[in-house]
């Protein structure tokens, strides 16, 4: 298992949190295959916690659950296109007096009349509801790419920090577990010697299984942890350069930041405009009350009274629909219900996401404050005691039972640490994640 070096940490104050490549109505750039084993190489940790841009390029062209909403994004900028076009016109012709008896055989060829004609449906007060319903859902699913896109780079932090999280823990342990083994190589020769109990030597060789029965759990998770944190990146996770200080300095949270509004965020502003595009849809399901005009031209040219008194013409018309039962009220009605249930739907999320912003800001404060008072005052204790003991022990002034507590204690301290840093940092991404600042950073640009 690597061991990763401390390095000392980046300023990041004055940077720009992560700027996404989607503005409303700016071409989206295609994915990169992400079955294509050269189209990524090794994802480095360290800089990644560090520089969320190029976190975000390389899941937005690795992941395919944003690839998935960068289609619909597309699909739905397609749809509106096609609200503004004008129906297609219609072109019709007949042939009409068509002799069918014998005796008019020989005149089929001149007796005959036909007609050529073109139909245009002129629409009425529809194209501007229709447009501006396809205009609203486009900008929702491009809000809704931003959503997936900050949600999947959340999830590859997680997924880095939990990799470099165990990292740290299975090197704490391993180096537990190689003090361990040298203890326990000294004290075989003093069991050798007769200077040591058979019970006492017995209960070290149970605290070395023990040791390496967690070291090899640890080994597993973080094996597993780096299978996650590869299928999120496609690439290898390089844990090179990376330390506990990335788990601090990464994320800075200032207090602006956490008093964002969260009606910006992409998930919630989409809403609204799926909300108002279902408020328009019931506009032009009303405006289905203004009958629309089809409008007809033909030319007829007569050759049934022979080809020397041949007739041609032009006909024009109007046909007009009467919108005497069907004037779009039902349809207007299921709209406006989509509208409410949408409304509904942003009020609930709205929330819950200020209730959750409410305890990961608690959990922060609390957690910060713990670790402070580790750090400054647990673990130096701590070390304090465990180096006294030892000395003690080796010198035969204290039991092996008193030894083993404070290794014991000493090492379950440094994992506290440890677990509680990644806590933080799993604590200052989620708030990221619901106050939606990674989506905000490029609009504040």
């Amino acid at each position: 298992m690597p061991n990763p070096v401390r390095r000392r940490p980046r300023s990041v104050r004055g940077r720009v949190l992560v700027p996404f490549l989607a503005l409303l109505g700016a071409p989206i750039p295609a994915a990169a295959d992400p079955s294509s084993a050269a189209a990524f190489g090794p994802a480095s940790v360290h800089r990644l916690l560090h520089q969320p841009a190029e976190l975000v390029a390389r899941v937005g062209a690795a992941n395919p659950d944003v690839g998935a909403a960068r289609a619909r994004v597309d699909e739905a900028r397609a749809d509106a296109s096609a609200s503004r076009l004008v129906p297609n016109p219609v072109v019709d012709a007949s042939l009409s007096a068509i002799p069918v008896s014998h005796a008019n055989n020989a005149r089929f060829g001149s007796s005959n009349s036909w007609t050529v004609g073109l139909s245009e449906t002129v629409e009425l007060g529809k194209r501007g509801p229709r447009a501006a319903a396809a205009d609203q859902r486009a900008r929702a699913a491009t809000r809704y790419w931003v959503g997936t896109l900050t949600e999947r780079v959340a999830a590859a932090r997680a997924a880095m920090a939990s990799a470099l999280h165990l990292s740290l823990r299975g090197a704490t342990l391993e180096a537990s577990l190689h003090d361990a083994e040298h203890a326990t190589e000294l004290e075989r020769v003093r069991y050798e010697q007769k200077a040591l109990s058979g019970m006492d030597y017995d209960r070290l060789l149970l605290e070395l299984s023990s040791l390496k029965s967690e070291v090899e759990r640890s080994q597993a998770e973080y094996q597993g942890a780096l299978a996650e944190c590869q299928a999120l990146l496609a690439g290898p996770c390089d844990l090179t350069g990376a330390s506990e200080e990335d788990l601090d300095q990464a994320l800075p949270l200032s207090e602006l930041a956490a008093r964002a509004d969260l009606q910006n965020r992409p998930d919630l502003a989409g809403l609204l405009l799926e909300r108002d595009g279902a408020r328009a849809d019931a506009q032009l399901a009303r405006r289905r009350a203004i009958p629309d005009l089809t409008l007809h031209v033909g030319y007829t040219r007569d050759n049934s009274a022979g080809p020397e008194e041949a007739l041609d013409s032009v006909s024009v018309g109007v046909q007009l629909p009467l919108p005497v039962s069907d004037r779009g009220q039902h349809d207007a009605a299921k709209a406006l219900a989509r509208a409410s249930e949408l409304e509904q739907q942003h009020s609930a999320l709205l929330l819950s996401a200020r209730s959750e912003v409410t305890a990961l800001m608690q959990r922060k404060a609390a957690l910060t404050h713990t670790l402070s008072v580790l750090e400054s005052d647990s673990l130096p204790r701590a070390k304090s005691v465990l180096e006294s003991t030892q000395r003690a022990f080796d010198d035969g002034g204290i039991s092996l039972t008193d030894f083993l507590l404070a290794r014991r204690s000493y090492v379950a301290l440094r994992l506290t640490l440890l677990e509680q840093r990644f806590e933080l940092f799993s604590i200052r991404n989620d708030l990221y994640r619901a106050l939606g600042l990674d989506a905000r950073g490029h609009e504040n640009q």
